[in-house]
């Protein structure tokens, strides 16, 4: 773990080389979501909002940099419009500052002041990011409220694999990272899957995250986190067995998309396993899986239907 003088001295030294001159900016309209209006400023803020969160697009030449930003903001601008058709944004849900808690041990500072310095020296305010935060949370609130029935939870099955489990002593608990792609119409898979591996090479797993993933996990660089593997599907678990830490799995097809896992680290953990906490643990994981599939369709759907223009 970075220490915070370190961390804190690190960021300010890359901000003082890399941050955009604002001042000097040509106000430019570059693109156009139905009725809002991006601009070259919109677009180089979100690129260092980008930068904020995985430090390593600090490493990629400013063109992919703000290809990247143009589709988070796409994709912000839609998800914004769709929740403003049933209400409005305040910037004051309780869900806000628990993701804002997260983001600032996520970042090893230790109070939001912290936090919002940080952000502050790439142009971020801490109004902007309650905005996209409520943003993320009203969205899935969304996809919860319009697909939540149609979740389908086998529990007998997931009974079967915690009673499975219950008899092991010891299980292996992964750190993870994910790029999750869509196949491209007029272009084979395997060119697809060339091309990630290559940039992957070039540029590393957290920046091409950014670049290829449609999972929202890409912010980030792609980074889940630890998981257990009896929290893992089986085909998941099967792509990963028997690899070791900084290993990359096969492309797992996922539905109509196609998921590459980094495994991050490796350990292996003692276990006692309460088979109720456990049962509505998998539950909560199953329901997200199958609700960020729905995400991801009705995402696809809305933005079709929209109108955006680039000049």
């Amino acid at each position: 773990m970075i220490k915070l003088s370190s961390f804190t001295v690190f960021f300010l030294f890359f901000f003082s080389l890399t941050n955009f001159c604002y001042s000097e900016i040509d106000l430019k309209i570059v693109m156009k979501i139905d009725n809002e209006i991006i601009t070259n400023y919109d677009l180089e803020k979100e690129a260092n909002y980008l930068v904020a969160l995985n430090p390593k697009l600090s490493e990629i030449d400013k063109e992919k940099l703000i290809i990247i930003a143009k589709r988070s903001l796409i994709k912000e601008k839609i998800r914004k419009n769709e929740i403003m058709k049933y209400k409005s944004l305040n910037k004051k849900n309780i869900q806000i500052e628990n993701v804002l808690n997260n983001l600032m041990m996520n970042l090893n500072f230790s109070n939001q002041d912290q936090l919002q310095e940080y952000f502050k020296n790439f142009n971020i305010s801490i109004n902007d990011l309650k905005e996209k935060i409520e943003i993320e949370n009203e969205w899935k609130s969304l996809i919860y409220a319009k697909y939540s029935n149609s979740v389908k939870i086998d529990k007998s099955k997931l009974s079967k694999k915690i009673d499975a489990i219950s008899k092991k002593e010891i299980l292996t608990e992964y750190n993870l990272s994910e790029i999750l792609f869509t196949p491209k119409k007029n272009f084979s898979i395997n060119d697809q899957i060339s091309n990630i591996r290559q940039s992957i090479e070039k540029i590393g797993f957290e920046n091409t995250a950014n670049l290829y993933s449609i999972a929202d996990s890409s912010k980030v660089g792609g980074k889940i986190g630890w998981i257990r593997e009896n929290n893992l599907s089986e085909e998941i678990n099967k792509n990963l067995k028997g690899l070791k830490k900084n290993s990359l799995s096969n492309p797992i097809q996922i539905g109509n998309n196609f998921l590459i896992i980094k495994i991050n680290q490796i350990k292996q953990v003692p276990i006692e396993i309460n088979k109720e906490e456990e049962l509505n643990k998998i539950i909560i994981i199953e329901t997200t899986k199958q609700l960020d599939k729905f995400s991801n369709i009705f995402y696809n759907k809305i933005k079709l239907n929209s109108k955006i223009s680039e000049f």
